[in-house]
């Protein structure tokens, strides 16, 4: 009886604290740079300069949805980029307050200033957010999003890239991916069932 008694008391003190633990999931996050949907919470400079977090910063208790691009490219980023542009349009004001867009370069050589060029050329408003960093932290992004070609071959060679898109809503651990060559329309009913 006694070492029921220790254990149902050992039980209960795990119990409590596993779920003192779920209390502090964001501290946890911040602590170990992961997040429940496992997106690397690492740090990235976006077009303005500033140095953010990509979990905490930009995912965190949103819905966004994420194209991997780069400057240079002259693939299938272009055609991407202006699907996104044409998608922002239609969704007006509700980019940047429901959805928000965030471009995440392929090219550790893209600068802030690269990434505002490109922001401003192809007409990318706020609610967009473009993001460069190191080669292996976006590398790590892309496999914990799925991003990547399974052949280390074809993955290895940055113009190989797909025009996938990530959408995620991140309160409600909803997430699909979307073609970025498809129609602006195709896309922002994706976005909306997602909402």
């Amino acid at each position: 009886m006694l070492h029921r008694v220790r254990f149902l008391a050992a039980a209960l003190a795990a119990a409590g604290l596993f779920a003192a633990c779920g209390d502090n999931a964001a501290a946890a996050s911040r602590a170990t740079g992961t997040n429940a949907r496992g997106i690397p919470n690492v740090a990235m400079t976006d077009q303005h300069g500033r140095v953010v977090s990509l979990y905490d910063d930009v995912v965190q208790g949103r819905c966004v949805v994420i194209q991997f691009m780069y400057t240079q490219c002259d693939g299938v980023c272009p055609a991407a980029t202006a699907a996104l542009v044409e998608a922002q349009t239609m969704l007006g004001d509700q980019l940047g307050k429901d959805v928000f867009f965030v471009s995440i370069s392929l090219d550790e050589r893209d600068t802030a200033e690269d990434l505002a060029a490109y922001a401003e050329t192809n007409g990318m408003g706020p609610g967009w957010t473009l993001l460069t960093g190191s080669k292996e932290d976006v590398e790590k992004v892309r496999r914990a999003l799925g991003a990547y070609d399974p052949d280390p071959e074809v993955d290895a060679v940055r113009s190989n890239h797909s025009a996938g898109l990530i959408l995620g809503n991140d309160p409600k651990d909803r997430w699909t991916m979307a073609s970025g060559l498809g129609s602006a329309k195709a896309l922002v009913r994706s976005i909306r069932r997602v909402l």
